[in-house]
């Protein structure tokens, strides 16, 4: 057995590696979410109708599931390190590329060029947590790195509002090109290699393990609750945009801008789900986690207090947060000796549902029933934890 490239006993290492694997999973799937806010303006920018203006975040999804298959069996050729850097490389380099585009045909394009690049840190920084870290830490670790995904979906949305009241959309790509040349520097300098010892499977055997995934019915179900998790999320962002700058609202984008900042508050509970699951078992923190999170976006939908509107739906993420790092829990013992198999599949399965969650919010505001995107989630939420339900009594026969 190789040893470990860190001293167990240097607790200060593992703290400074996990916060730099927080700040990179906050910076690098921001960009999943950049063109949310700009959702309007592209469409009257470029005269196109709102659902194709929704590809741009879509697509990246859609890209970045695709590379999330392929990454995490490189990685174990290669080492996670040097995938991990190499696709950061060339994020900063596609990213600023999308600023300077001017046809959003273009721009959608490249912006699934990014999610293939974005696609090399998910699912290989969860393997990574698992092989570097001692078991004590691995479910801290892993909880700051999702809470680093799940508040990639509010400060990705806040960067990019932002950044346009003062300039034009494309200084957006600009800087984001920038912040990731600063997180290259930073995964270069202070994340250690991983020298470990690995079989060397191929990438179509890899997938093929993959595939074999879903004959585990409990995975299966598990995945399912898992799609509906950013899916929920995204949609409920994207709508919350359309729904506080019309009528009974009319919040500009400044302010609708602050609603999303508070939500970050909501992510944090991400942090406490280790210790929650430890004290309550994390069967119970997934289903109650999901049950809050579907009542809190109802709610949302029916309500037309703003201040209850904000309060809801920080409890909505933070529903949200807690169970997100239990079903990363529950999908790694589901995969057994396929663990790493089971964490990629859980990577593109959650991001497909990032991907779902804005074309479904302009599909279900189209019908003119403000409230039907909140209801329609906080529906799915429910049948998700009815299945964690169900999973949780099959696992105990």
């Amino acid at each position: 057995m190789s040893k470990n490239p860190i001293k167990e006993k240097n607790s200060a290492n593992y703290s400074l590696i996990t916060l730099v694997l927080f700040w990179c999973g906050l910076i690098v799937m921001s960009s999943m979410y950049l063109t949310i806010p700009l959702f309007s303006s592209f469409s009257e920018l470029f005269s196109v109708s709102g659902n194709e203006v929704a590809l741009t975040s879509t697509v990246f999804c859609i890209f970045f599931a695709i590379g999330c298959l392929i990454y995490g069996p490189l990685s174990d050729q290669y080492g996670r390190k040097k995938i991990i850097l190499i696709g950061m490389g060339i994020l900063t380099i596609i990213t600023p590329l999308v600023g300077l585009l001017n046809n959003i045909h273009w721009i959608i394009a490249f912006r699934g060029l990014e999610g293939l690049a974005a696609a090399t840190f998910s699912p290989v920084a969860l393997a990574y947590i698992a092989e570097i870290f001692p078991d004590t830490k691995k479910l801290t670790a892993t909880g700051f790195l999702v809470t680093g995904f799940l508040m990639a979906g509010i400060i990705g949305q806040v960067i990019s509002s932002f950044i346009v009241q003062y300039f034009s959309w494309n200084y957006i790509f600009l800087i984001m090109g920038l912040m990731y040349l600063i997180t290259f520097g930073l995964i270069a300098i202070f994340l250690p290699y991983d020298n470990i010892q690995r079989p060397k499977n191929s990438v179509k055997e890899s997938i093929k393990n993959i595939a074999l995934l879903f004959k585990i019915r409990p995975l299966v179900l598990t995945l399912i609750v898992d799609v509906m998790l950013l899916m929920s999320m995204m949609c409920m962002y994207t709508a919350l945009g359309y729904y506080l700058s019309g009528y009974p609202f009319y919040l500009s984008n400044q302010e609708i801008l602050y609603i999303r900042a508070i939500g970050v508050v909501g992510i944090l509970f991400a942090a406490t789900s280790g210790i929650l699951a430890k004290k309550f078992h994390f069967f119970n923190i997934i289903i109650s986690g999901l049950l809050i999170s579907s009542i809190s976006i109802i709610l949302i939908g029916l309500l037309s207090n703003i201040i209850l509107i904000t309060l809801f739906s920080v409890i909505f993420v933070a529903g949200i947060a807690i169970v997100a790092p239990s079903i990363i829990e529950l999908i790694g013992q589901l995969g057994g000796k396929s663990k790493g198999a089971a964490l990629s599949l859980h990577t593109v399965i959650l991001f497909i549902g990032a991907g779902i969650g804005p074309i479904l919010a302009t599909y279900l505001l189209t019908t003119g029933i403000n409230s039907l995107p909140y209801l329609v989630m906080g529906v799915a939420l429910i049948i998700g934890a009815g299945i964690s339900i169900l999973i949780k009594k099959s696992l105990k026969k």
